[in-house]
C-alpha cells in the first residue's frame, strides 16, 4: 500500500527546503512529503501523483506566488482532490483570501509566515492523523455496508429457502408430522390434516394420538397401541415402517401407511421424529409423486455439484491471479529498487560527498535492502501456502549470526529498560551447515515476541549442542556428532506427541555428519493463558495479550513453526501468566570440516579497466531512463564504450550497426521485449554464419563485428525465468536489483575484462569471539592502527555527546591514514554500538602506550 503525500508549495526554494525539514521531524516516514515551486508546478505535480494512484492527504501552499495565487490555486486543488486537507502558510494573504480558501478548498488551518516550528509540526501532525482517520472511517463504513448487504442477501436467500421448504411439504400429496423429544406435536401438513380430518393441531402427546384420531389397528375394533405407535418408536430413535393403521372417521376407513424417522442432533440424542404417512389405496400415485421429488432433490444435487466445481475453479483462478499478481508486485517494486541501490552504491563511495551526505547514502542503501528483504518475505510467504517453501543449507558462522541478533536487539531492549543476555555453551562451533536465512527468522520472530510482552525483567537466549534430541522423535535411531548421519524431516503435533513426515524430495542433498543444536529463548513477560497454547502456532490467531497490544498479524509464530520443521526440527513452548514464556526448538545441523570453513570476505571497490585491453563495446537495453543511467554511470568511468536503446527493435538495430561485444538486456519492454529481441539476434547470426560458409567466405573478425554476449535482466521473481532466458538464447541471467559486483563478474566471466582496485578494502568480520558480551573482534583488532592520542581523548569526548554526525566526522578525520580501521568503527556508529567503539579505542591505547613502554 503507497504512502500518502504531502505537497509543499512555494516560490522560494529555501522557504520549501526547511518546510520539508521540519515536516520530517514532525511526521517521520509516515507520509511522503513532495515540492513545488508555484501554482502550475503544483497542478502538474498532483496531476501526476493522482495518476499513480497516491493518496494526497495534505497540501501547504503559500498566498503570494507569481502564477497563481494561493487561494485560486488551493479552490482548484479541492475540485480534483475534494478529501484532500489544505492549510495556507503565509503572511500576507487578507480576509477575502482566506474566506474563499475556506469557503472553497475545504482549508483546514491558516499558519502565518513566519511559522514556529511546533506550531506547524503539530498542525500537519493533526491534520495528517484527521485525514488518515478520515479515510479509516470511510473505508470502515465501505465494509460495513458490504457485510451488511451480504447479511441481507444471506437472510433473504434464508427467507426464500424456508419458504420454498414449506411450500414443498404444503404441497406434498402425503401426510407429514413432526414431534418434538417429548412427544408434543411441532408440525402437521395440509395432507396430514385432510387424511386426519383435523382442521387444526390438537394439544395432544404422541401417547394420545390412537385416541385423538381414531387409529385402529387394521382388521380390529382395537385402538393402536401407544406403546407400538411408530412416531413413539421413532422418538427412541428406531426408524419405522407399518401398513396396519386404519383411520376410521364419520364412517370413512381409510388404510395408511406410516413411515417414521427420528433427527439426531451433534451429541446424538433425537431432536425430532418424523412420520410421513399416506393412503394405500393412492400408493402408485405417491409413489409416482416420490419418485419425482426424488428426481428433484437429484437434479438439485447437480446442480449444487456443478455450483461447487464452478467454485472450485474460481478458487483455482483466483490463486492463480493471487500468484500472478504478487509476482506482477514484486517486479514493480524491484525495478525503482534497482535505481535506488544501484545509484546509492555509486554515490556512497565518493570522495566528493560530505559526512552527513555519505551516511545519507548509506540510509538510503540500508533502507532499500530492508524494503528487498520484506519483498522477497512476502514472495517466500506465498511459497509457504503454495507448499513449495524449499531450505538452502550452506556453511556460516553461528557466532557472527548471533552476535548480530545482540546488535539488532540492544537497543530496543534498552529502551524498553531490559536486560538482553545470550549465552551459548562452549562446546556449541562456530562454523555450522544449515539454512541460516531461515534460522535467522525463526530467532528474530522469538525475540521480536519476548521484547514486545515484557514490560520488566530480562530476555535470555541460550544455545546448546546435543547428540540427541531432546523432544523429537525421530524415526531413525539416535545420532552422534561426526560417525553418524541425519535425515532431514518434517516433523507435526499429534495428540499422543509428535509424528516425522519424510521431506526427502526437499532435503535430498541434506545426509551429513552432525548433531543438534538446541536453542531456548525466555522472557519474563506477561506470559500466555492455558486455553490458549494450543492455538499461538495458528495462522492469523492472537493471544489475548497479543490483541491488547494491538501489534502484528498473528503470523509470525506460524511461520517459524513451518521454519523449524522444513529444517527438520520442532519447536515447543512453556508459559505461565505473569511469570514468562519459553520457547524451545531444536533443528539438526551439519557439522563443518576446517577445510571448508569460508575464508573472511573482502570488498574492494573497482575504480579502472586494467591497460592493454580491447575497447569494448557494451549495449544497454531497458525502457526506463533510470535503469539505463544506473548502468551508464556504473560503466562509463571505467572506460567501456557504451550506446542505449529503449526497446528489442531499437536494439537490433545498433547491434547491426555498432556490433557491440556485450548486450546487458531487459526482458520486459514496450514494442518488442528482450526475449523477442534476443531471439532475433541469435537468428541473424546464425543465418549469417550458414550464408558465409556457403560463399567460402571467411568469417568477419570478432575485433570488428563479434557474437555478443546477451545478458537478460529482469525485475521479475518468477519461476523458471533463468531458464526461459537461456533457453531462447541469452547467456546469462541477473535479477534487479543488482550490485556493481554483479555487473563487474558478469562482464568478467565474458569477456574476461580485468579491472583496476582501490588500495581501500571493507573487511568483513566473521564475528569470532568467545562470548557475546561487546569485546573486540579479533577482525577489529588484526587492523588495530596506533591512533594519536589526541585523537583519542576527542573521540571519547565526542562519544559521550552522543552526537551521531559529530562521531562519523571525528572518524572521517582518520580515514585516510586508516580506511579500514575507519570502517569498522563506521559500522558500529551505523549500529549505535557505541561502547564497541570505546572497546576498540581503549584496545589502540592499550596498544599505544605498551609500545612507549617497550621504547623506555
Amino acid at each position: 500500500m503507497k504512502k500518502p503525500v504531502i505537497v509543499c508549495i512555494d516560490d522560494e526554494p529555501d522557504v520549501l527546503n526547511s518546510l520539508k525539514i521540519e515536516l520530517k521531524k514532525a511526521i517521520g516516514d509516515r507520509c511522503i512529503i513532495e515540492t513545488a515551486e508555484g501554482g502550475v508546478d503544483a497542478l502538474d505535480l498532483l496531476a501526476d501523483l493522482q495518476a499513480d494512484e497516491y493518496e494526497i492527504a495534505l497540501v501547504l501552499s503559500d498566498y503570494i506566488m507569481p502564477d497563481i495565487k494561493g487561494d485560486e490555486l488551493l479552490r482548484q486543488i479541492h475540485e480534483s482532490s475534494p478529501d484532500t486537507l489544505t492549510i495556507m502558510l503565509t503572511g500576507q494573504a487578507d480576509l477575502e483570501a482566506l474566506s474563499n480558501a475556506i469557503k472553497y478548498a475545504k482549508l483546514y488551518r491558516y499558519i502565518p509566515k513566519p511559522w514556529q516550528n511546533e506550531d506547524l509540526k503539530l498542525t500537519v501532525v493533526e491534520a495528517v492523523h484527521s485525514y488518515l482517520q478520515d479515510q479509516k472511517l470511510t473505508d470502515e463504513i465501505q465494509k460495513r455496508q458490504e457485510v451488511n448487504e451480504e447479511l441481507k442477501l444471506v437472510n433473504e436467500a434464508l427467507s426464500a429457502s424456508e419458504s420454498r421448504l414449506n411450500q414443498f411439504l404444503e404441497a406434498l400429496p402425503v401426510g407429514v408430522s413432526v414431534y418434538n423429544p417429548d412427544g408434543s406435536i411441532a408440525y402437521f401438513n395440509q395432507t396430514a390434516r385432510d387424511l386426519l380430518g383435523a382442521d387444526t393441531i390438537a394439544e395432544s402427546t404422541a401417547e394420545q394420538l390412537a385416541a385423538t384420531y381414531q387409529l385402529y389397528v387394521a382388521n380390529t375394533d382395537e385402538l393402536y397401541p401407544p406403546d407400538n405407535l411408530p412416531i413413539l418408536r421413532a422418538l427412541k430413535g428406531e426408524f419405522v415402517r407399518v401398513d396396519d393403521v386404519e383411520i376410521r372417521q364419520d364412517g370413512k376407513i381409510i388404510a395408511i401407511e406410516i413411515n417414521t424417522t427420528p433427527i439426531f442432533d451433534a451429541s446424538g440424542n433425537v431432536a425430532y421424529a418424523i412420520a410421513a404417512f399416506q393412503d394405500i389405496s393412492d400408493r402408485k400415485q405417491a409413489e409416482k409423486i416420490l419418485a419425482d421429488y426424488q428426481r428433484t432433490l437429484e437434479a438439485q444435487i447437480d446442480e449444487r455439484t456443478e455450483q461447487l466445481q464452478q467454485a472450485k475453479q474460481a478458487a483455482e483462478a483466483a490463486n492463480k491471479a493471487k500468484s500472478t499478481f504478487l509476482a506482477n508486485m514484486s517486479h514493480e517494486l524491484r525495478t525503482p529498487l534497482n535505481s535506488i541501490l544501484g545509484f546509492a552504491q555509486i554515490m556512497e563511495p565518493s570522495p566528493n560527498l560530505s559526512v552527513e551526505n555519505r551516511e545519507n547514502m548509506r540510509i538510503i542503501r540500508r533502507s532499500g535492502e530492508h524494503l528487498l528483504t520484506l519483498i522477497n518475505e512476502v514472495l517466500d510467504l506465498s511459497k509457504i501456502e503454495a507448499g513449495r517453501m524449499t531450505i538452502d543449507p550452506k556453511i556460516f558462522d553461528l557466532y557472527r549470526l548471533l552476535e548480530d541478533l545482540q546488535d539488532m536487539f540492544q537497543l530496543r531492549a534498552q529502551n524498553q529498560e531490559l536486560q538482553l543476555l545470550f549465552q551459548r555453551d562452549p562446546d556449541v562451533p562456530q562454523y555450522v551447515r544449515t539454512d541460516d536465512i531461515k534460522l535467522r527468522q525463526v530467532l528474530i520472530n522469538l525475540l521480536s515476541n519476548a521484547i514486545q510482552f515484557t514490560q520488566s525483567g530480562e530476555i535470555f537466549l541460550k544455545v546448546t549442542k546435543l547428540e540427541d534430541s531432546e523432544f523429537i522423535n525421530l524415526l531413525d535411531s539416535p545420532i552422534a556428532c561426526f560417525d553418524t548421519t541425519i535425515s532431514i524431516r518434517d516433523f507435526s503435533r499429534t495428540s499422543s506427541g509428535f509424528e516425522t513426515v519424510d521431506l526427502s524430495e526437499e532435503a535430498e542433498d541434506l545426509t551429513v555428519p552432525g548433531f543438534f543444536l538446541h536453542f531456548q529463548i525466555e522472557d519474563t513477560g506477561v506470559g500466555i493463558a492455558p486455553e490458549e497454547l494450543g492455538n499461538i502456532f495458528k495462522a492469523f490467531v492472537q493471544t489475548a495479550s497479543g490483541q491488547k497490544n494491538q501489534k502484528g498479524t498473528g503470523l509470525g509464530l506460524n511461520i517459524s513453526r513451518q521454519f523449524v520443521r522444513l529444517m527438520g526440527g520442532e519447536i515447543v513452548v512453556e508459559s505461565q501468566l505473569e511469570l514468562g514464556t519459553t520457547f524451545k526448538f531444536e533443528i539438526p545441523v551439519g557439522a563443518v570440516y576446517d577445510a571448508d570453513i569460508p575464508a573472511p570476505q573482502i570488498n574492494r571497490e573497482v575504480t579502472g579497466l586494467e591497460p592493454n585491453q580491447p575497447c569494448y563495446r557494451i549495449l544497454i537495453v531497458d525502457d526506463r531512463e533510470d535503469n539505463r543511467q544506473l548502468l551508464v554511470k556504473m560503466l562509463a568511468p571505467l572506460g567501456f564504450g557504451l550506446q542505449q536503446a529503449t526497446n528489442g527493435r531499437e536494439a537490433i538495430e545498433m547491434w547491426e550497426n555498432w556490433h557491440p561485444h556485450l548486450i546487458l538486456m531487459d526482458v520486459r519492454m514496450p514494442v518488442m521485449d528482450g526475449y523477442e529481441a534476443t531471439k532475433q539476434i541469435k537468428v541473424r547470426i546464425k543465418q549469417r554464419e550458414q550464408e558465409q560458409q556457403g560463399n567460402g567466405e571467411m568469417n568477419i573478425s570478432d575485433r570488428e563485428s563479434p557474437i555478443p554476449k546477451i545478458i537478460a535482466l529482469t525485475a521479475s521473481t518468477i519461476e523458471g525465468r533463468r531458464s526461459f532466458a537461456l533457453l531462447v538464447g541469452c547467456d546469462d541471467f541477473i535479477s534487479k536489483p543488482f550490485c556493481k559486483k554483479d555487473i563487474f563478474d558478469t562482464l568478467n566471466k565474458h569477456l574476461g575484462v580485468q579491472y583496476v582496485y582501490s588500495n581501500s578494502t571493507d573487511f568483513i568480520s566473521t564475528g569470532d569471539r568467545n562470548n557475546l558480551s561487546g569485546s573486540p573482534s579479533n577482525a577489529a583488532l588484526a587492523y588495530l592502527p596506533k591512533l594519536p592520542a589526541e585523537w583519542i581523548d576527542n573521540m571519547k569526548q565526542v562519544i559521550r555527546s552522543a552526537d551521531f554526525n559529530l562521531i562519523s566526522r571525528t572518524i572521517e578525520a582518520i580515514r585516510d591514514a586508516h580506511p579500514e580501521f575507519a570502517e569498522i568503527l563506521q559500522g558500529h556508529l551505523d549500529n549505535f554500538d557505541y561502547q564497541k567503539i570505546l572497546n576498540l579505542i581503549a584496545e589502540a591505547e592499550e596498544l599505544d602506550n605498551a609500545d612507549e613502554g617497550g621504547t623506555n
